[in-house]
């Protein structure tokens, strides 16, 4: 019986696949590996490709199942175009706005998620720090000169050496204050000079308080410091301010 051998492009497939699966398991143990060298280089990198598909989460079951509401609020310093007087504005609260596109929806599209996406990013970065560069994060920065100036008081807080945690911290900073500025600029105008952002989180009422939640449940804040607003020139300004638009309409 003579054997069929298979055609190249089939090869050529095969030798893709055990290429993908083979950088996928090098990554994911570098994910999972202690700090070192190596992972200290490529964190970042690492880190974007686990979050949030490929990360080991078993929060939803037992004996640690989801047991609250994690949100991202915004808010504003303002300029007044006349005066140049800044107000600050009220804290808006995005996550509720994307959590209307969950209600009756069996698919809901990816706007649905996005700040709470970012509350565990910004949330896992915080926890891996110190309570001196929590405290640093927590301050106020005026010139960022992108991020060089926190991840500067970050790195020297911990004795001069970086690391893939104040890696993680910068880069979830920076993604937040990206967020909050394209937000609070959607929400109240092009004069807007400075943006803070707060996570929150709300127990969810207890089994047998189901049917009867409070009314004004308690909740934790983690506050970060004012950052100058921050804008890509890659970003659509417009169509996110139609999905914000859109969001707080319907």
């Amino acid at each position: 019986m003579s054997s069929v051998n298979p055609p190249p492009i089939a090869k050529g497939v095969a030798f893709f696949l055990v290429g993908v699966v083979a950088i996928h398991m090098a990554v994911t143990f570098l994910w999972n590996a202690p700090d070192n060298p190596i992972k200290d280089s490529v964190g970042g990198e690492v880190s974007g490709y686990m979050r949030p598909f490929f990360q080991q989460n078993w929060s939803l079951f037992a004996p640690n199942p989801v047991n609250a509401e994690d949100e991202l609020l915004v808010r504003a310093q303002v300029a007044d175009p006349q005066t140049g007087e800044l107000t600050t504005t009220d804290w808006e609260r995005p996550t509720l706005m994307e959590w209307t596109l969950v209600h009756h929806s069996p698919a809901p599209s990816r706007a649905s998620r996005i700040t709470s996406n970012l509350h565990r990013r910004i949330d896992s970065a915080w926890d891996d720090l110190t309570d001196e560069q929590q405290d640093i994060v927590s301050a106020d920065y005026q010139d960022m000169s992108d991020w060089e100036p926190l991840a500067d008081d970050l790195i020297a807080a911990q004795g001069g050496q970086t690391s893939s945690r104040v890696a993680s911290m910068v880069r979830a900073d920076r993604v937040a204050t990206g967020y909050a500025s394209q937000f609070a600029r959607a929400t109240w105008g092009e004069d807007v000079v400075a943006v803070q952002y707060q996570l929150r989180r709300t127990p969810v009422p207890r089994w047998n308080e189901r049917m009867d939640p409070p009314e004004n449940p308690s909740f934790t804040t983690q506050e970060f410091g004012w950052r100058p607003v921050l804008v890509d020139e890659n970003q659509d300004e417009d169509a996110f301010a139609d999905v914000i638009e859109g969001l707080t309409s319907g």
